[in-house]
């Protein structure tokens, strides 16, 4: 018990040992402070850090496929949309729900099916594109979600449309 007594209060002397201050002593060199301050290399300037793109929150539209009147071709001036539409897919690596949407008319059969089938227009795009099909899903809405509700050319065309969505 003497020898684990010892040991201890060796090893807290050397512990206490090691842990003092040295004395040093500064003399004047004869250097002013502004010498030191003005010789001080500039520290290169701390890179800012980068910035990943803001991930699209889920529910998100990213893109509106419009139509023409009981149509569900692509218009080639809708292409661009479905190339962004694309790329923000494959920056997001989220799936993707295509909303088919149509105007009033026409029997609400009739419409759900024209929806549909503007949904899967978009679908195919996206796939040529390369999203995969199995990350796709589509439903039709028919007439019953439209973004305008007044009676004039301009809104029907607006709600001959499918949304492209971000999903999780």
């Amino acid at each position: 018990m003497n020898k684990v007594l010892m040991v201890g209060f060796a090893s807290i002397v050397l512990l206490i040992a090691g842990c003092a201050q040295k004395d040093v002593s500064v003399s004047d060199s004869g250097v002013t402070h502004e010498e030191i301050q003005n010789n001080i290399a500039e520290a290169p300037p701390t890179p800012e850090p980068q910035t990943q793109e803001e991930k699209i929150p889920s529910g998100t539209v990213i893109g509106s496929i419009y139509f023409d009147f009981d149509k569900f071709n692509i218009k080639s001036d809708m292409q661009n949309i479905i190339d962004e539409s694309a790329q923000k897919i494959k920056d997001n690596d989220m799936n993707v729900l295509i909303e088919g949407n149509t105007d009033e008319f026409g029997s609400d059969e009739y419409n759900y099916a024209l929806g549909t089938k503007r949904a899967l227009s978009v679908k195919s795009a996206l796939v040529i594109k390369g999203i995969s099909k199995d990350k796709i899903r589509v439903i039709s809405f028919g007439e019953s979600k439209p973004i305008c509700q007044e009676k004039t050319k301009e809104c029907y065309q607006k709600n001959r449309r499918a949304d492209i969505k971000l999903v999780k």
